[in-house]
């Protein structure tokens, strides 16, 4: 660094001052025969000018070839995590990586440093916090730092990707069983079985039924990637008591069918439908539907099973079409059905019925709701208008974290059809208007019956609270309401859950105040077993006086396998008002589900 600027200096010291040389000779010569004095002071020239400037430019050469002084600096020890020790300052006192820290004779080097901060990988010195040592800093010290190239700008990057394909487009998952149950089969096999008893002083009441419900699949994808299946649904029941149960048969077939596609939406099927449609029943004969996109179109016909003993009854047709909606991707996934359907007795023009059906859902929110319009005859026997609401309902449901709100309303008017008359009596369709002597049974109409009900509830790990509350009100020659409340409590102490509620309401022709109180406790996972006291005072509006009754419930639910489900429940009751016990039995079992 040094000798190119002395090479800079030499050259006007060495090629000016020569030149000018010979003129500063003659000057001299004249001036030295005009004044002595001036004579004795040396020639001046450029050259000698730049001369003056040699010896403070070496000097300031000098001095910045010498290395920097280190200037040691205190350091603390603030603490120490690991191999590594923190110390303060840091980067403002002069602390760069590669810094040398002494510490009682020992050397640490800088690891990284922050503005107040410094770090030290410890060799074999032990640092605690609060030990001090002294960091030869050089002054004025800088990191090196290599700058990074600048970034490219995100223009460059475009379309450089393709577009991201989620898994589920392309992938093919197989059906597995979820926890013990069976990976779906051709066979599928449940049988239900259910029974009730009621003995009192003056009579015993039962009924029992035991149901089995099969699908086989005859062809895995027969047309269209769509299965073949024979569905059988198949009970056996007997009854002790009610006016016809000699005309009940012991065999009832609920659905026998041959149907092409899945079982709840069909392409078609032929033979005994347990569904017509959303909105209509059992039917012998055939269904076929078509979907295009949301869309789906379906349309059915065929004879009405006999309502009691359901065997086929060729004096009953019905038929009719169906139209549904499903928009999955919308935020609510609405569905929408409509059926349009009618019926014949006897070649008799009979029903004539509009339904709807639709629901939604999103997020803790369910919504639910039907109606069904009827058309009449002019001269019909029950004095109906030409076309009526028979009936319709909503449910409303919210939950979330353990709280829910609940609101279901419903509008009914009697079930009145050609079919039905000829099987009933005309008392069993409507209220007949009072008649003086032997006057005609005659229907006013205009009866129906409404109902709401609103209940909430909330959950905690070990505690519950729930309640409802109910008004319902029948209009026909008279009018009455009904109003109902209750509220019932959990709370897990231990083992044992204690419940207890009460319960009030009035009908038409009595009123009721209750309580309840009992435990229940759960000695398996699959096992759980309850007993509860029920006190109610029961007042008749033609009585004296309420009457006290009391009742004892137990109750029980065992689920032995994963296949199978037992549930059983006795109530016994005494009072003034009557002795009774009841008994109900429920069982499920699965084998092949």
């Amino acid at each position: 660094m040094i000798a190119p600027l002395l090479a800079a200096l030499a050259r006007p010291l060495a090629g000016a001052p020569l030149q000018g040389a010979h003129a500063a000779g003659a000057h001299a010569a004249k001036d030295a025969q005009a004044s002595p004095r001036r004579a004795a002071c040396p020639p001046r020239s450029p050259g000698g000018r730049s001369l003056l400037l040699v010896p403070p430019l070496l000097a300031a050469l000098a001095l910045s070839s010498t290395p920097a002084i280190a200037e040691p600096v205190a350091v603390t020890v603030v603490e120490v995590a690991g191999d590594q020790a923190y110390v303060t300052p840091g980067r403002a006192a002069g602390l760069v990586p590669g810094t040398q820290i002494t510490f009682r004779g020992h050397t640490a080097i800088v690891l990284e440093a922050t503005d107040k901060t410094a770090s030290v990988r410890l060799g074999p010195q032990a640092l605690r916090a609060g030990d001090t040592g002294a960091a030869d800093v050089t002054a004025a010290a800088t990191q090196v730092v290599d700058k990074l190239p600048p970034p490219r700008p995100a223009r460059d990057f475009a379309e450089q990707w393709r577009q991201a394909a989620p898994p589920a487009a392309s992938q093919r998952p197989n059906a597995v069983p979820l926890g013990k149950g069976r990976a779906p089969g051709r066979l599928h096999v449940a049988v239900i079985g259910q029974a009730y008893s009621v003995a009192s002083r003056d009579q015993i009441a039962a009924q029992v039924e035991g149901r089995l419900l099969t699908s086989v699949e005859l062809a895995d994808q027969l047309w269209d990637g769509r299965p073949l299946a024979l569905d059988l649904d198949l009970a056996a029941r007997a009854f002790a008591d009610g006016a016809n149960a000699g005309a009940r048969t012991p065999l009832l077939v609920r659905a026998a069918q041959l149907r092409l596609g899945g079982a709840r939406a069909p392409r078609l099927a032929l033979g005994r439908l347990r569904h017509a449609a959303a909105a209509v029943g059992m039917l012998d004969g055939a269904r076929a539907a078509v979907r295009v996109g949301q869309l789906a179109v379906a349309a059915f016909g065929g004879v009405v099973p006999d309502p009691v003993s359901g065997k086929p009854d060729p004096s009953a047709a019905r038929f009719g079409t169906e139209l549904s909606y499903d928009a999955l991707a919308l935020p609510w996934r609405p569905h929408l059905a409509l059926t349009a359907h009618g019926s014949t007795w006897n070649g008799e023009l009979d029903e004539r019925r509009l339904s709807a059906a639709v629901s939604a859902s999103a997020g803790d929110t369910w919504l639910d709701g039907w109606a069904e319009a009827q058309a009449f005859a002019s001269a019909n026997p029950w004095g109906a208008s030409a076309v009526e609401l028979t009936g319709a309902g909503a449910t409303a449901q919210w939950r979330r974290d353990g709280r829910q709100l609940g609101l279901d309303v419903t509008y009914l008017r009697p079930e009145r059809s050609l079919r039905l008359a000829a099987a009933l009596p005309l008392e069993e369709l409507c209220v007949p208007a009072s008649q003086i002597g032997d006057g005609a049974v005659t229907c006013p109409g205009g009866e129906w019956w409404a109902s709401a009900s609103a209940s909430a509830g909330l959950r905690r790990r070990r505690w519950a609270l729930d309640a409802i509350v109910s008004v319902a009100h029948s209009r026909s020659e008279t009018s009455s309401t009904t109003r109902s409340a209750a509220l019932r409590g959990e709370r897990e102490v231990g083992p044992v859950r204690v419940e207890a509620g009460v319960s009030a309401g009035k009908v038409a022709f009595a009123s009721f105040t209750a309580a309840e109180l009992g435990a229940a406790f759960a000695p398996a996972r699959h096992l759980d077993v309850a007993l509860r006291y029920r006190p109610e005072l029961l007042d008749y509006v033609a009585s004296e006086g309420p009457v006290l009754m009391h009742s004892v419930i137990a109750e029980g639910r065992a689920s032995p396998q994963p296949s199978l489900d037992l549930a059983a429940s006795v109530v016994a009751t005494t009072g003034e008002d009557r002795d009774a016990v009841a008994l109900m039995l429920f069982v499920a079992w699965r084998p092949l589900p």
